[in-house]
């Protein structure tokens, strides 16, 4: 039989550690660990496949500086950092406290808005004691932790005047972190609307009944005028820079709507209400929805002034609203006051700053938001100036685009008469045809027919009569 042909393993080269490792033909310059890269020297050289250095005690002594702000300095060209995440910036909840809170959530859902009289008011007012004292020291914790901001907020409305007081001297000169936080901002809101009811109480001379119990001694509760004054001397130096934040923003406006006396403040519930739409976001009342968040009382006895025409402010914090817009106009330029008018944060406040330039008789001066906005046409009005001001691109973007009607809306709405009549006669008088049939412009145009005076109405009627959009428009008229 023919030798059957058996398929021969190769036999194995062993290694020997007599190759040389291949040396590059071409120099080449190996990065150095950087400070900056915030490794450790001794682990960017090992990840960089160089060896460890090695460093002389006697030289590391020698090089260490005298004063103790250079030996900070030298460790921190290394070191991380702190842990703190921006998602905790006042450290991790302790969890003890957490689970305590998770736990009560529910005893307060079915609480809320209830009426309670005899032993049962009793009992939750022993509840909400009990509450508080595990709160206390844990307010910043809790106030921007993703399951406890929510508790919290809950919990603000069964509050007294004197808890309100108490929570609000808890937060300290931390407004700042807690407004530019995700869940911090929603409970400054809470604590912002429900200390509007306090600021009108303390502005009629209404105090709790702890007011007059205070032992001099043992230091003062401040009051929730001077919380209010504290708040915002914190928060004037970077209000310009926070006021577009899409976590600041909200309750900066509030704060804004606070200041104004009588102007109806968005209710803390579901429920639809004035000046909503200039608070929160519709995603943020989907989910406040979501969560059955009713803003009640667990003790039954809600008596807000939030929603009141006649919701009174302190003397003391009258000049506020126009120190905050006087800092506002002083920190931002004209390009980003336009870039906000077109952005989603910003344009609810730049609607309140023109409303407020109005109501302090500012609107027709140089240099105001309207002026600003209409790129100088104020400017042209003061100045007498005969010659016709010629449209610009900014205004007219905004009255074609989705995101700048609403600017437009309010712009017409609020202009005094002389600027409102140079802006219809500059971007609508001739144009109106066009802009009653556009998808966007059309709300707009509606919004300045009801300005409109009898002799410019029968003028319209002559200009978009036969338009496919101008019966909407004549409808308005």
């Amino acid at each position: 039989m023919p030798k059957e042909h058996i398929r021969k393993r190769g036999k194995r080269k062993t290694k020997t550690n007599d190759d040389a490792p291949l040396q590059p033909t071409t120099h080449v310059i190996e990065p150095e660990p950087s400070a900056s890269t915030g490794i450790h020297p001794a682990r960017a050289a090992m990840l960089a496949g160089q060896p460890i250095p090695v460093q002389d005690p006697s030289t590391i002594q020698d090089a260490q500086p005298d004063d103790d702000e250079g030996d900070e300095e030298a460790q921190n060209q290394w070191t991380r950092g702190p842990r703190v995440d921006s998602e905790f910036p006042f450290g991790i909840l302790d969890p003890d406290v957490k689970a305590y809170f998770k736990s009560i959530e529910e005893q307060i859902k079915d609480w809320e808005g209830v009426s309670s009289a005899g032993e049962e008011r009793e009992d939750r007012q022993n509840f909400l004691s009990s509450v508080l004292s595990e709160l206390r020291g844990h307010e910043l914790s809790a106030a921007t932790d993703p399951e406890t901001s929510i508790i919290l907020e809950r919990l603000m409305p069964s509050l007294s005047d004197w808890g309100r007081r108490v929570i609000g001297d808890s937060f300290g000169d931390k407004w700042e972190e807690l407004i530019r936080h995700r869940f911090g901002s929603h409970v400054v809101q809470t604590w912002m609307t429900l200390a509007a009811d306090t600021l009108n109480r303390e502005s009629k001379d209404i105090w709790p009944p702890q007011q007059t119990k205070e032992d001099p001694l043992a230091g003062r509760l401040p009051t929730m005028t001077s919380l209010f004054s504290s708040v915002i001397s914190t928060l004037l130096p970077s209000i310009h820079r926070l006021i577009s934040s899409p976590y600041a923003s909200p309750p900066l406006r509030l704060l804004l709507l606070i200041l104004t006396p009588c102007r109806f403040l968005p209710a803390l519930g579901t429920e639809e209400t004035a000046n909503e739409g200039l608070i929160r976001s519709k995603k943020s009342d989907k989910w406040r929805k979501n969560q059955h968040v009713k803003g009640k009382s667990i003790l039954g006895d809600d008596q807000s002034t939030s929603q009141s025409s006649s919701r009174a402010l302190p003397d003391d914090l009258q000049p506020y609203r126009k120190e905050i817009r006087q800092a506002l106009m002083e920190g931002l330029g004209e390009a980003e006051w336009k870039a906000m008018g077109v952005d989603a944060v910003g344009s609810p406040t730049v609607q309140l700053i023109l409303e407020f330039e109005v109501d302090e008789e500012d609107a027709e001066k140089q240099g105001s938001l309207f002026d600003v906005l209409t790129e100088g046409m104020v400017t042209h009005i003061c100045s007498n100036n005969q010659s016709v001001f010629e449209a610009r691109p900014y205004l007219l973007s905004l009255i074609t685009s989705q995101t700048g009607t609403r600017l437009s809306e309010s712009i017409l709405s609020l202009a005094p008469k002389k600027v409102f009549d140079a802006i219809w006669s500059t971007y609508f008088v001739g144009k109106l045809g066009k802009l009653a049939g556009h998808p966007y412009a059309n709300f707009v145009v509606a919004k300045g027919v009801s300005r409109l005076e009898l002799g410019d109405i029968g003028k319209l009627i002559e200009e978009v009569l036969g338009n496919s959009g101008g019966r909407g428009l004549i409808k308005q008229a």
